[in-house]
């Protein structure tokens, strides 16, 4: 256990974390003490299909409030030192959250998702009750999904509506920002003409009070975590025993461009060893078997948007986001990050009518820095991986030669091939075909996405 003077930062929580509650935020580095105001709406949690609403469920709830409210606040700068963080935290069964092992579980989590050391004292909770027992209204048989509203959430809700007709699907988003939550509604509210009476659209806004007076972390490293928590909890209230990310496996695995860009900066929030952590510890917390799964793991975001493709559903692109930067304007997807490339990409190459507005095709406005950057590390990846899996059309020889490049990947098999329902070789060469498709993929679409980013004579 470190010791205070070894801590950056100490967050002490209330006992009513229920709807509007506070948390002592103590920063270490520059010996600052403040008590912070949450607002919380648990309107989400009233619609369920379970009465009873567990206290391990609300004890799951209030340790995903803390971790986000401890991420945003904590601020970290990539360039120095590893933070360490102290979470006080009052829970309603502490000897469970206190166990050896259940702490390495989180720590160990925290850590891979953040690059932060996280330490948790959980305490007695002196208020038990989140929520008074409401009737069941909601239906059992449905499918509960992590709802972003951009173009990934999009194209996996709508595949698996076509794919599942005789199923409901429960849309939970969460977070702080207004103009996601009015984004994901925006976007469920399309997608509800089509299919009507299947969809249930939930968000769970946490909110900081007074937050302009206080500097915050603006890369929230345990943003996928907390919200597989949270999204765990609806679907359990719901009656069911999985929770699903639609995210492609591209994104997911989030390889790095470049050797040089190997480190936080690459995010793991829907990362299959990531989202395996998470069913583990949610598994403890709950007290039975729990899954937090992606069904596209092997699927690029083109082939997502195959569905969409195929029903000619280009009226519902424009509305989702992708951009890493949105800009302050009418146009506010830039067009030239790696998160609009790879849009751009899937799209192009699904062959749909892309008519999304884009700062670099569409306006004047010329972006400060270099706006070929992520094209040419994207491209570079690309390449490395041509090199790495056509050398050879032996499945041995390409599974030796891309995880020399790039280990993660037996990480990724070793590990999660079981929940995956695969055996190790089969799961091995899904993950090389996912790369080959990715690569033909850009073969297709290269020179158009090249255009204003890249002079003919730099190809």
């Amino acid at each position: 256990m470190l010791n205070i003077h070894q801590i950056h930062y100490t967050l002490h929580f209330g006992s009513g974390i229920n709807n509007d509650g506070t948390v002592r935020f103590t920063d270490h580095i520059r010996n600052i003490e403040n008590d912070i105001g949450i607002s919380l709406d648990n309107q989400a949690f009233q619609y369920r299909a379970k009465q009873e609403f567990l206290p391990e469920v609300a004890d799951l709830i209030d340790l995903a409030i803390a971790i986000h409210i401890s991420d945003r606040l904590s601020f970290q700068d990539l360039r120095q030192e590893q933070m360490r963080i102290r979470v006080v935290l009052p829970v309603r069964h502490p000897d469970s959250f206190n166990n050896e092992l259940f702490q390495k579980k989180l720590k160990d989590l925290l850590e891979w998702a953040t690059g932060s050391n996280w330490i948790f004292e959980f305490q007695k909770r002196d208020v038990i009750e989140r929520l008074q027992p409401s009737l069941p209204i909601a239906p059992r048989d449905c499918e509960v999904v992590l709802w972003s509203g951009g173009l990934d959430a999009l194209a996996g809700l709508y595949e698996r509506l076509q794919t599942y007709p005789e199923k409901s699907f429960v849309l939970f988003g969460t977070g702080s920002n207004d103009n996601v939550y009015s984004l994901q509604e925006k976007v469920a509210e399309k997608v509800q003409l089509n299919f009507p009476d299947r969809l249930n659209l939930y968000r769970f806004p946490i909110r900081i009070s007074d937050s302009n007076t206080h500097r915050k972390n603006t890369i929230t490293r345990a943003r996928g975590i907390v919200f597989a928590m949270l999204g765990s909890a609806c679907s359990s209230l719901m009656g069911q025993k999985e929770l699903c990310f639609f995210e492609n496996g591209m994104g997911a695995i989030n390889l790095p461009y470049r050797a040089s860009s190997i480190g936080l900066d690459h995010t793991r929030s829907v990362h299959p060893l990531t989202l395996l952590k998470v069913s583990d510890l949610i598994s403890d917390i709950l007290g039975e078997s729990f899954k937090v799964w992606n069904p596209f793991l092997f699927a690029t975001k083109a082939q997502m948007c195959k569905k969409l493709s195929d029903d000619e559903r280009i009226d519902l692109l424009p509305i989702t986001k992708s951009c890493d930067s949105p800009h302050r304007n009418k146009i506010d997807q830039c067009g030239y990050c790696s998160s609009c490339l790879l849009r751009r990409q899937a799209i192009a190459a699904a062959k749909l009518d892309d008519r999304t507005k884009y700062l670099i095709l569409h306006t004047n406005t010329r972006p400060a820095g270099d706006p070929s950057l992520s094209l040419r590390h994207m491209l570079f990846q690309v390449e490395t991986l041509r090199s790495l899996i056509y050398t050879s059309e032996l499945p041995e020889t390409q599974w030796e030669l891309i995880t020399r490049e790039f280990p993660i990947l037996d990480d990724i098999v070793d590990n999660c091939s079981k929940s995956e329902e695969l055996t190790i070789s089969d799961m091995r060469k899904r993950l090389i075909r996912l790369y080959q498709n990715y690569v033909i993929e850009w073969d297709i679409v290269k020179s158009q996405l090249s255009v204003g980013l890249i002079n003919s004579s730099d190809k």
